[in-house]
């Protein structure tokens, strides 16, 4: 792995920008809306990073960020559906992280 591009530097804060900003929404609102499904835009612009295995990065980083959402949101839903709600999303993410990996070259 060389070092990343000027490119890759640009994505990579527009993507930890994206990744924080999904954060503060969803710590922000109440534990029944889906604001980490948000956090799809970060993760599909890391498939155009070079480093091959910032999509698992970004995945990663995301799920840690929807179980911390989880302890910090204000409370809204019930406790069943706001896990099943998260659980829900971390599933989502990694799939989606593995068909964005999936489809490059």
């Amino acid at each position: 792995m060389g070092a990343f591009t000027g490119e890759d530097r640009i994505l990579i804060l527009v993507i930890a920008a994206l990744t924080a900003g999904v954060f503060v929404l969803d710590v922000l609102t109440p534990s029944g809306i889906s604001i980490w499904a948000l956090y799809v835009l970060p993760l599909g612009l890391a498939r155009w990073i070079l480093f091959r295995q910032f999509t698992w990065v970004v995945a990663g980083t995301c799920t840690a960020l929807i179980i911390l959402g989880y302890f910090h949101s204000p409370p809204g839903a019930s406790f069943d559906v706001a896990v099943i709600n998260r659980s829900l999303g971390v599933l989502m993410v990694w799939i989606a992280a593995f068909f964005l990996q999936s489809g490059r070259a």
